[in-house]
């Protein structure tokens, strides 16, 4: 998914729902009188696993008075068996954000099916929460006191993160990259020489091998340390060019994808050689406000939907390969805006799809067929 472009869609949708009224409906797979239906918010694939968590409102939620809504309005579920049953598990404390649909809760990232880690709130005060058995509980952890995390990225055994020392008015200095094992409890820090004040940061990781990117009004560098963060080698990577920084999605030691905002539009590369060169993924241009998303499943696939804003024809829904050169329609995903996408493999996947840009039309979505079809997913629905 597109981090940077998925934050801008759930601002824009947050306005509409305000403007709209905000009111929920029940569905009719649910008990109309009493409860209304629950509303995906967001979709987390456990890195590579087929274990899948989806953030949505629980059976209480006030959505004609959502700021008197605490922590216990959203509730977590996850499914390890491709959606045929889910569980339902706890969340760190979430509150009411009047600009994002799962309040203050920003990222939510599985290094394993029981591992997790969510970052909680905005700009300077970033809080890291931890769960490391599935969900069942969540606890607070410090990188560095006295610091804010900039970027973060989980891989099957270690966590890494850049943290800085940044004022209210963002303003950042002193980064640093942190390495930790999977609790998040011990955190080794490692100065980073040569970062400029006004650079966003884009991150991504697997196994040792981390790549950073300093993403400035005048250039972008790519950097890659294979020793887990100790050492760093710099290369101008102007093919990588944002408005802030792009995404990286690393899916083995040398293979990784970018997704790059542009201004309103978002532009999409694949490196096979751990970014010395990259492909740029093409096709006509993509929004990043049209209610589109990204999906890296593998170091051979993705999908990409591009949303009703940018398909005119009967399919929106693409699949690609051959290292980001191949892109071909496969089906429709019949969202508005979709608000979370993660397949498990080639062939199994789910979305939150808002239907008619309204929060009373969000539905959880799967499809087995790689995109060519999607229907409702009863399970999500059962009550509890």
């Amino acid at each position: 998914m597109t981090h940077v472009a998925t934050h801008v869609r759930r601002l824009v949708v947050v306005v509409a729902l305000l403007t709209s009224g905000f009111f929920l409906t029940s569905s009719p797979d649910a008990d109309s009188s009493m409860n209304p239906a629950p509303v995906p918010l967001m979709v987390v694939r456990a890195n590579d696993s087929s274990t899948v968590y989806v953030v949505s409102t629980d059976n209480e939620f006030q959505a004609n008075h959502p700021a008197a809504c605490g922590m216990g309005c959203f509730l977590m579920r996850r499914t390890t068996d491709g959606g045929a049953h889910f569980s339902y598990l706890s969340l760190p404390p979430i509150h009411y954000e009047s600009d994002s649909l799962t309040g203050n809760l920003d990222q939510l990232i599985f290094a394993t099916g029981d591992d997790g880690y969510a970052l909680m709130g905005v700009s300077t005060s970033t809080t890291l929460y931890v769960t490391l058995d599935g969900a069942g509980s969540w606890h607070r952890e410090v990188i560095a006191r006295g610091t804010t995390i900039l970027g973060f990225s989980a891989t099957s055994s270690e966590l890494y993160a850049v943290v800085a020392k940044c004022s209210k008015s963002s303003a950042c200095t002193d980064y640093e990259i942190a390495r930790s094992p999977l609790t998040a409890r011990e955190w080794t820090l490692t100065p980073l020489p040569k970062w400029p004040a006004d650079t966003g940061v884009g991150m991504g990781a697997f196994g040792s091998t981390v790549w950073l990117t300093q993403q400035s009004t005048r250039t972008v560098w790519l950097l890659t340390s294979h020793d887990g963060g100790t050492t760093f080698t710099r290369k101008s990577a102007p093919e990588i060019g944002s408005v802030y920084a792009c995404r990286m999605t690393a899916t083995s030691g040398v293979t990784l994808w970018a997704d790059c905002p542009t201004g309103m539009a978002v532009s999409f590369l694949y490196s096979g050689n751990s970014g010395t060169t990259w492909n740029r993924v093409p096709d006509r241009q993509f929004s990043g406000t049209g209610g589109g998303y990204f999906d890296p499943v593998s170091s051979t696939l993705a999908y990409l939907d591009f949303g009703p804003a940018d398909s005119p024809g009967a399919k929106n829904f693409y699949r690609i390969t051959d290292k980001g050169l191949d892109v071909k329609a496969v089906g429709k995903l019949p969202c508005k805006i979709a608000d979370g996408l993660v397949f498990t493999d080639a062939l199994h996947g789910f979305a939150a799809c808002d239907q008619n840009d309204s929060y009373l039309s969000t539905v959880f979505l799967q499809t087995s067929d790689g995109g060519r079809t999607w229907h409702r997913n009863a399970s999500f629905y059962d009550p509890f």
